[in-house]
């Protein structure tokens, strides 16, 4: 007699099934029930930030330098395969538009609008939510009440200066739900070695998206240094480090692979490219000189809102005092110095202020509210009722006068930032080119209409972004002629033109205006070259 062997199903790994999946089900229905309150405010405020966001982000404001270049690198990227579609520079490292390129590959993102700006606008809403978000749950992480998380959610989402330049495509704006991620994920309150790699992680994406957040890594390490637990301090220490690393590692071993990354005679290289942003690019000076570019910028800044800037500057003395608010406080400090020290100041900068102060704020107020999560030991926290009284009399009133003029003064500002629609004079060039200029013509144009005449309507040669036709040697040296001139009339009255763009200034000379878009230094004239000039070789 043989024996027979029967193929019976795995009771217990059939059992084990259910179970599993009925402990996951049970784990967010607790976890729902008891943030649900807080998920209700944060849907609130979502749906009312990004309302004042996004209605009117295509008419206001006005086309600007930087988020074209960077469209265009997106565009590249998903059509192309390429980081740029001129040679890589490494002006940046290439992680903001790979995002870009990545969720238009998702949606389609090129094809649903009318131009690559638009789609642009779509990215930054996003990124502007997601923000928010993670700015309210920071602030509740950091020991906020729900009041105060709100409000620094607010002060940040309806602020007048982030709205314009939140809607504008900048690298910047990309940068920061990164940052607040690797904070949020820093203050984790199980201290998991997962939650600290998962913090190096961000942090190293937001380095990669641009890497200017790097001089946010003292404030970063402080932030975790100082939620390690001390049971697993060393491997949490250990794998965050390497995680952190190995991401922003595969930057400079991507030009290494290229043989990019030391300069050489022949090449772009990512060490060339630093040492010029570091020390070749002219100096914006300090803010404390009045008669620099950075003050000037910070005057610009000014014009659309002074409060919340101002009085992130007044709260950080506050949050210094408080242990968990220090590594936040110091995140604006930096920020702050980098405006101080007197070297290269991009006017995007702001944006890098404005999520950190409006943190600050909320939480210098819950501080002197008497909020038991944030006052320290021996500080503000008297025994007595009265002076508790106080405490909380003192934070109503500046909760009230917060409110009173943040309404005063930002209701009338955002009302035309939703309602007005600014002239773009250089989208309308765009329609007039592809009406009247034969595909085939020779047309240097600003960064902000690349994408749309080579994607939308098919110029080839593909036009020719300003900024490359003096500094790019593939550029230079192939460019037999020039046919026509598409850029705002700023470019011709900068002081240094001659210097920075000597072709384009030696062409208008030999060029006529054929069709003129706005008024002002943003003023877009269609010039027309002579057939007779050539560029200079």
């Amino acid at each position: 007699m043989t024996d027979a062997t029967l193929d019976l199903p795995d009771i217990t790994e059939n059992a084990r099934a259910p179970s599993l999946r009925r402990q996951i089900r049970r784990g967010a229905q607790t976890w729902i029930a008891r943030h649900l309150i807080s998920l209700v405010i944060l849907l609130a405020l979502l749906a009312l930030v990004g309302a004042v966001h996004g209605i009117g982000m295509s008419t206001f404001p006005g086309y600007v330098d930087d988020p074209g270049t960077y469209l265009s690198q997106a565009w590249s990227l998903q059509y192309e395969h390429r980081l740029s579609p001129y040679s890589y520079f490494y002006d940046h490292a290439p992680a903001g538009w790979i995002q870009i390129a990545a969720w238009s590959g998702l949606t389609n993102g090129f094809d649903r609008y009318d131009s690559a700006i638009a789609f642009g606008n779509e990215c930054m809403l996003i990124a502007k939510l997601v923000s928010m978000a993670l700015l309210f749950v920071l602030g509740r992480r950091l020991g906020f009440g729900r009041i105060a998380a709100t409000g620094a959610a607010l002060l940040f989402g309806l602020c007048p200066l982030e709205l314009v330049y939140g809607r504008w495509t900048f690298l910047d704006n990309l940068v920061t739900p990164w940052l607040l991620l690797a904070f949020v994920l820093t203050y984790s309150p199980r201290r998991s070695i997962g939650a600290a790699v998962g913090a190096a992680m961000a942090f190293g994406m937001a380095a990669l998206t641009k890497e200017t957040a790097l001089v946010l890594l003292p404030a970063f390490g402080w932030a975790v240094l100082q939620n390690l637990d001390r049971r697993n301090r060393p491997q949490v220490l250990v794998t965050s480090v390497f995680a952190g690393a190995f991401l922003m590692g595969l930057y400079p071993l991507f030009a290494l692979l290229k043989g990019e990354l030391l300069p050489g005679p022949g090449h772009n290289s990512l060490i060339g490219t630093a040492i010029w942003q570091l020390a070749g690019r002219a100096a914006s000076g300090s803010v404390l000189d009045p008669d620099s570019a950075t003050a000037d910028q910070l005057h610009g800044w000014l014009q659309y809102d002074r409060w919340l800037l101002l009085l992130g500057l007044a709260a950080i003395p506050v949050a210094l005092l408080v242990r968990r608010l220090r590594p936040v406080a110091l995140v604006l400090i930096i920020q702050w110095l980098v405006m101080v020290r007197g070297g290269y100041v991009p006017f995007m900068h702001v944006i890098n202020l404005l999520p950190w102060s409006a943190l600050l704020v909320a939480g210098a107020v819950s501080t002197i509210a008497g909020n038991p999560t944030l006052v320290p030991p021996g500080w503000l926290r008297a025994a007595s009722g009265a002076a508790h009284r106080a405490r909380v009399g003192v934070a109503v009133l500046l909760t009230l006068g917060l409110v009173t003029v943040t309404t005063v003064s930002w209701a009338p500002r955002l009302r035309p930032m939703m309602t007005v629609t600014q002239e773009q004079p250089l989208h309308s060039a765009t329609t007039w080119l592809a009406d009247n200029v034969p595909r085939n013509k020779v047309i240097v144009v600003h960064d902000s209409i690349w994408t749309d005449l080579v994607h939308r309507y098919g110029f080839n040669p593909r036009p020719i972004m300003i900024y490359k036709l003096d500094s790019d040697p593939a550029v230079r040296d192939n460019l037999g002629r020039v046919d026509y001139l598409v850029v705002p009339d700023w470019y011709y009255r900068t002081g240094d033109a001659a210097q920075k763009y000597p072709t384009l200034v030696e062409a208008r000379k030999h060029a006529v205006a054929v069709a003129t878009f706005g008024a002002g230094t943003d003023r877009v004239q269609i010039y027309r070259v002579s057939d007779h000039w050539k560029p200079p070789t």
